[in-house]
């Protein structure tokens, strides 16, 4: 049931970006140019599968203290009124982000860095802001989804060690999935220390997408539904750590 809704819902989420890019003369948005709204259908998508209690958009974070200055392609949060964001001056306040992602077309080594930047950022002002200690888990989920990439799997992996290292990244400050749709998913494992597990998930990425985030988002076990429950079949994949 899950299966095939998520097949056939990946394929026209690629058909409207395709098209989109299209009408722009491109396969895929050149240099450093980012426009969201090429994303309208998966953000509009992402928001009819969320639990009503949670808010999806993009924009900028601050903490009580500080502001980040860059725009988080997509953002998960909980608002306490329709009115939130004419409260916080436009805003997402960080302790109320669940998850926050970046978004590409096509997935280069540049972008798994500019994302890891951005995560330490967020989820600094998270910990901060919940007055979290230096070595506690970081309750917002951080994600970097890609449409497709010509580069392997085991390549984004190495990418995100050796940022991690370069920059000195701790380990619960860093990106927690990634996927490239039709191909496969980075997650933390954290039975191994938190070290990264690439599983290649095939045309079943969007609905591991979909299950690790509402599992991350179900911080309290409240939401009283387990997905994994009506997956059709459970299916092996290939996995490397």
């Amino acid at each position: 049931m899950f299966s095939e809704h998520f097949a056939r819902q990946t394929d026209e989420l690629k058909g409207a970006l395709d098209k989109r890019l299209a009408a722009r003369g491109t396969a895929t948005l050149p240099g450093k140019e980012k426009d969201l709204r090429i994303y309208k259908e998966f953000y509009e998508y992402v928001r009819d599968l969320l639990p009503p209690l949670f808010s999806v958009g993009m924009g900028k974070v601050r903490s009580k203290k500080h502001v980040l200055n860059r725009t988080v392609d997509m953002i998960i949060f909980q608002k306490w009124c329709k009115r939130f964001l004419d409260l916080t001056g436009g805003y997402v306040l960080a302790d109320q982000i669940f998850a926050f992602g970046s978004m590409e077309t096509d997935l280069e080594t540049r972008h798994i860095y500019n994302h890891a930047s951005i995560t330490e950022a967020v989820k600094t002002l998270y910990a901060q802001d919940a007055e979290l200690e230096e070595n506690d888990l970081v309750p917002c989920f951080s994600i970097l989804l890609s449409f497709k990439s010509s580069i392997p799997l085991l390549s984004h992996k190495k990418a995100l060690e050796d940022i991690a290292v370069e920059k000195d990244i701790a380990l619960n400050r860093e990106t927690d999935l990634l996927c490239v749709l039709g191909q496969g998913i980075i997650i933390k494992d954290w039975e191994n220390q938190g070290a990264f597990k690439v599983i290649e998930t095939g045309e079943d990425t969007l609905m591991w997408f979909y299950i690790l985030m509402l599992e991350y988002l179900d911080r309290d076990g409240n939401l009283g539904f387990d997905p994994r429950e009506y997956i059709k079949e459970n299916k092996e994949y290939r996995e490397y750590s």
